[in-house]
């Protein structure tokens, strides 16, 4: 069993993880989802598994990352870290998966905006895709050097053929045929970690890296401007957590660090802090979401680690006033907190998924 992370901390493998994992219980309660109908307030299990052999759970699947589909509300993926892709189309009533890609660890995953049977999900080594909503997922790529593995995917909002993907040593490659072929349009020279595609303006991508800065590309990839300066002004937040688009405005960005939460509104030149009840470096935030319905409704996880790297705690924050005051509330288990989803048709409804060490 390779693992591709074994020099890096302990934070970082919460992002990024390696290896196969088994599909059980954790020590630290269960995992999986749990949704909250009141905003989080109270949070119940998520997860129903109906099989032929009757109900189960996927309590004990560690979740690498929750993604929505562009185009059907109720329809929510749940990528994990060595249990193959789940999905629910009645959103997050119960699970099912694509046995073509079970026991596998989920890196990258997308939905195409323009067709929701397009998928397209990575394993490390593999691209494979769907144009069938999961029926038959076809192999779309390959990575040969074993030191290296893709990390994301995107399709682009302007046309459904142009796929983005990122490698974890830094390459970024396009697809200008819905997958057949591939192409290095750009080699950073450092790790890669996260990509967005932006929903206002087709073309432009982000690619969000693990101790170098955000790039963005304003031509397909073809071509890619670094933003790191703006961020260099906050200690630590080249440190990445996560990478969020402003669902109600062009050109804005939030981007998740062990500082904290810095937002942009001009496509990540220049960054200004989001004031949280935590300090800068205070917590790991992994999971972050904001309301498209109210932008003033914002929530986040903080975590801390001990000494030894162990879990001690994890806290849900949550503003309705951009950022002014913040309530602090119990999370429903012990796992760690690492991806947060608003409900697009009910913004009362949040999803949190949940991992371990």
């Amino acid at each position: 069993m390779r693992k591709i992370f074994y020099l890096l901390p302990l934070v970082v493998l919460i992002l990024t993880g390696a290896g196969c994992l088994s599909f059980g219980s954790s020590t630290a309660g269960p995992m999986g989802v749990f949704t909250s109908a009141d905003k989080g307030e109270t949070w119940a299990e998520s997860n129903v598994y109906p099989t032929v052999k009757g109900v189960q759970s996927v309590a004990g699947a560690r979740i690498f990352r929750l993604h929505t589909d562009p185009s059907d509300p109720n329809a929510i993926y749940m990528a994990t870290r060595g249990q193959g892709l789940f999905y629910s189309y009645n959103n997050g009533g119960s699970w099912q998966t694509f046995s073509a890609l079970a026991g596998k660890f989920i890196y990258g995953f997308t939905v195409a905006p323009q067709d929701k049977c397009v998928m397209y999900a990575s394993d490390g080594q593999h691209i494979y895709k769907t144009d069938d909503c999961g029926r038959k997922w076809n192999l779309s790529y390959t990575e040969e050097r074993p030191s290296e593995h893709v990390t994301a995917l995107a399709v682009d909002y302007g046309n459904i053929n142009i796929v983005y993907g990122t490698l974890i040593g830094g390459d970024f490659m396009l697809s200008e045929d819905g997958g057949r072929s591939w192409k290095v349009t750009a080699r950073f020279g450092f790790e890669t970690q996260y990509m967005v595609a932006d929903q206002f303006r087709p073309k432009r991508v982000y690619v969000a890296t693990q101790r170098n800065g955000l790039q963005r590309s304003d031509d397909g990839g073809r071509t890619f401007q670094d933003l790191s300066e703006g961020l260099d002004n906050f200690s630590d937040s080249s440190n990445f957590y996560r990478l969020a688009l402003n669902p109600k405005t062009p050109g804005g960005l939030f981007w998740i660090s062990k500082y904290g939460i810095l937002e942009s509104n001009d496509a990540g030149v220049t960054w200004s802090e989001l004031k949280l009840l935590t300090p800068p470096g205070g917590v790991n935030i992994y999971a972050f979401a904001i309301n498209p319905g109210n932008l003033n409704e914002i929530y986040y996880t903080g975590t801390i680690l001990g000494q030894k790297n162990e879990h001690v705690r994890s806290t849900f924050y949550k503003t309705t006033d951009g950022g002014k005051s913040w309530v602090t509330k119990k999370l429903p288990t012990n796992s760690i907190p690492v991806s947060l989803l608003i409900s697009p048709n009910n913004d009362k409804r949040l999803f949190l998924g949940f991992t371990s060490l």
